[in-house]
Order: structure tokens, then C-alpha cells, then sequence
């Protein structure tokens, strides 16, 4: 019998262990450091929008480019007939045998931009390149307080969830003195009942508590760019004291946005893109060149004829005037949305920074002990009740509130971390 229960025994070890080793391996704890650093490498988004910038450094070296000269051969007879002999007239040969009696012409052009057209072609994508930088810090701006935020989230979510597992803890100790007492008499079935009725609701808490890990956790992953089987768990960091919030001055976060904002910048770059698009469109009035080299053989009195030329169109219909009134709106019309992302920029700052002033007032409401406290009264409240000194109503009041409390203390402290984190994105600072 012995030999039996040692051998069940051996299977259970060889079949739990394998797989709690398998969730070791899955689970993924990072501190928020940890998160950004893993985000800055990997994050998909990210490495697209850095490809942005490399395109638009092609764009320059193009813009660079020289047109190419053109060669063009014409006019050439590939047999001569007898009767075109008959005249008498030959042509010898070019090269050898090669060549005799061939007329053609052979014509070598240039083309000579005026007006500065390539230097300021250059201009123009060299701004579109910072603009495509700008867009970059924009998209890292926002991804990065999307991870903050989630991180937050996760943090939060895991937290309130070791409190209802504490909870369970409790309330599973206590079902089992109560089943006891139950089972010698000492106590009616209806307590009992309402204690596993309380369990049932408490496991409900629970689980929609992990689907809303779940859900966090799968933000994060996709910001992170890791496999989905892994169990990200939010390492705990050093509680922030926020001391330095109630330093902060409305006018300096307002003068910081406007310098720092990558949006911000990005309307002033679309203002001086309209300038340099005005300029090259301007330029593009004045008709380029187009020098040339000729040479004909056989086609005139000479019977090697080089001649050059020169070409030009004639502006006398266009001018390029709808071009030059459609660059010169732009200016205007990229003038008026730079004035009012400014405002925009200024009402954003100001609105945060005082939704952070609020849930930083709520916080300091919050006493320092408040959370230790609470744990003691709970378990204070539960030795009270295994003693019979309180009834079921007023400890299930209490457990009630006790879960209450502690979510309200964990959303307070989340909220002034999202307010933060907010304010952070509005000036494009970090704010700690």
C-alpha cells in the first residue's frame, strides 16, 4: 500500500513540476524602467517611423541629383541605294569600313536649372526631413505615455488583486473555524451559508479583477513588442513621494510646451515648408536652359558638321502663376494653424495642470499610516468575530469596506501617476 501512495506521489511531482517550471518561464516581472528600455528597442512603430526619416534623407540626396545629359542619335540611313549613288557623291567611311555612305546626326543636351531651382528643391526636403524627425518625437511622445499609463494600469490592477487574494486568504481560514463549529454544533447553517455566499461574490471580483490584467497586460505586450504567451508582471518601484508637484508654476509647464512640443514644432516647420515651397514655385517662372551639341555627318555642304545650341521655352502663357498664388495661400493658411496649436497647446497645459492639482489634493488627503492601519483593523475585526464579540453583519459591513478602502487608496495614488503622467505628455517633459 505504501509502495502504491509513493508512486502516486512520484507521478504528481513529475507532472506539476514540469509545468509550474513552464509558467516560471513564461512570467515576465519589469519595473517601469525596465518596460521603457525593452519599448525604445523594440516597439514596431517606433522602428516604421525611423524608416520615415531614412526616406526622407533619400529625398534629399535626390534633390541633390544633377538632371542627366541626354544623347540622342538620328537621321540615320542603315543601307544606301544604288539609284541614291547614281550622282556620283560617296561619303567615306568613319571608322574602317564602318560608316561609308551613312549620313545620321548625333546630338549631346544639357539641361541648366535657373532661378536657384535645385538649391531650394533641397531646402524644401531638407525641412520635410525635420519634419519627419518631429513626427518621430510626436509618435515616441505619445507611445511613451501610452506604456506609462498601461504600466500604471497593470500596476494597479495586480495590486488590487493580491488585496482580494489576501481577502480570499482570510475568508477561506475563517469558512474553515466556521465549518468546524458548524460540524459540532456550535453554529447555525445560515452564518455559514452567508459566508460562502460572500466567497462566491468575492471570487466574481476576482475574476473580473484578472480580465482587467489581462487586458493590461496584453497593452503592454503589444507596446513592447513581446510574445503574447508571456505573463507580464509590474515590478514594484520605490513609492514616489511627489514633493516636487507642489513646485510646479502654470507659466514655466506653458513656456516649456511651447518650446518642447514636437506638434508644436511641427506646425512651425509646416509654416517654413509653405515659405520654401513659395520660393521654388516662384523660381519655377523663370524658364530653365537647355545646351546642346550637335554633330551631323553627311547632311549638309560639310561633311563633318559640330554645331551648338541653345533652347528655352517662352514664357508668354505660363508663368507658373497658379502654382506661385497656391504656395503663397499656404503660407497663410500655415501661419493661422501654428497661431492656434499655440492656443491649443495653452489650454491643454493648463487644464491638466489643474486635474493634477485636484487628484494631488486628494492624495495628501490620504494619511501616510492609513493603509497599515487598515490592515490591523481588519485583522482586528476578524479575531473579533471568530470570538463572537461583533455579528455577521457588522464584519461583513467592514469586509465590504475594508475592499473599498483599499481600491480607493490604490485608484488616489494611480490617478495623481495618470495626472503626471498627463502633464508630462502636455509639456513634453518629464515631470517628476
Amino acid at each position: 500500500m505504501k509502495a502504491h501512495i509513493a508512486l502516486v506521489i512520484l507521478l504528481f511531482i513529475t507532472i506539476i513540476f514540469p509545468k509550474a517550471s513552464y509558467a516560471a518561464e513564461d512570467t515576465l516581472r519589469v519595473s517601469q524602467k525596465q518596460a521603457e528600455a525593452l519599448f525604445l528597442n523594440n516597439n514596431l512603430d517606433l522602428v516604421a517611423q525611423k524608416l520615415s526619416i531614412q526616406q526622407a534623407e533619400a529625398q534629399i540626396i535626390q534633390a541633390k541629383l544633377w538632371p542627366n545629359p541626354e544623347f540622342s542619335l538620328d537621321e540615320v540611313n542603315l543601307w544606301a541605294t544604288q539609284n541614291q549613288l547614281s550622282s556620283g557623291e560617296t561619303i567615306p567611311p568613319l571608322i574602317g569600313n564602318f560608316g561609308k555612305n551613312r549620313e545620321f546626326t548625333a546630338e549631346l543636351s544639357q539641361l541648366i536649372e535657373t532661378g536657384g531651382k535645385r538649391r531650394k528643391r533641397i531646402a524644401l526636403e531638407t525641412v520635410s526631413r525635420d519634419i519627419s524627425i518631429e513626427y518621430f518625437s510626436e509618435l515616441l511622445r505619445e507611445l511613451r505615455t501610452q506604456l506609462r499609463k498601461n504600466f500604471y494600469e497593470l500596476s494597479f490592477q495586480q495590486s488590487y488583486l493580491s488585496v482580494l487574494n489576501g481577502q480570499l486568504s482570510a475568508l477561506d481560514q475563517l469558512l474553515a473555524s466556521f465549518e468546524r463549529q458548524y460540524a459540532q454544533g456550535n453554529l447555525g447553517k445560515q452564518e455559514l451559508f452567508r459566508l460562502k455566499a460572500l466567497r462566491l461574490e468575492l471570487n466574481q471580483q476576482m475574476l473580473e479583477s484578472q480580465r482587467e490584467v489581462h487586458a493590461a497586460q496584453k497593452d503592454l505586450g503589444i507596446l513592447l513588442n513581446i510574445p503574447a504567451s508571456k505573463y507580464l508582471v509590474a515590478g514594484e518601484d520605490p513609492n514616489p513621494t511627489f514633493d516636487s508637484l507642489n513646485k510646479l508654476s502654470l507659466e514655466q509647464l506653458i513656456t516649456t510646451a511651447l518650446s518642447n512640443r514636437p506638434d508644436g514644432k511641427i506646425s512651425i516647420l509646416e509654416q517654413k515648408w509653405s515659405e520654401k515651397k513659395y520660393d521654388y514655385e516662384y523660381a519655377r517662372r523663370k524658364p530653365d536652359l537647355t545646351l546642346g551639341l550637335n554633330y551631323d555627318r553627311g547632311g549638309n555642304f560639310l561633311l563633318n558638321f559640330f554645331g551648338f545650341g541653345l533652347k528655352v521655352d517662352v514664357p508668354v502663357f505660363n508663368r507658373n502663376q497658379g502654382a506661385i498664388l497656391d504656395s503663397k495661400i499656404g503660407i497663410d493658411k500655415a501661419r493661422i494653424a501654428a497661431g492656434q496649436k499655440n492656443k491649443m497647446i495653452e489650454a491643454e497645459v493648463t487644464g491638466t495642470f489643474r486635474d493634477l492639482q485636484k487628484s494631488l489634493q486628494a492624495f495628501r488627503s490620504l494619511e501616510s499610516s492609513y493603509d497599515a492601519d487598515l490592515d490591523q483593523v481588519f485583522r482586528t475585526y476578524t479575531q473579533y468575530f471568530l470570538k463572537r464579540q461583533i455579528n455577521m453583519v457588522e464584519y461583513l459591513d467592514f469586509f465590504d469596506a475594508y475592499i473599498a478602502n483599499k481600491r480607493t487608496i490604490l485608484v488616489t495614488r494611480k490617478q495623481l501617476l495618470d495626472k503626471r503622467e498627463e502633464l508630462s505628455f502636455m509639456t513634453a517633459s518629464d515631470i517628476d
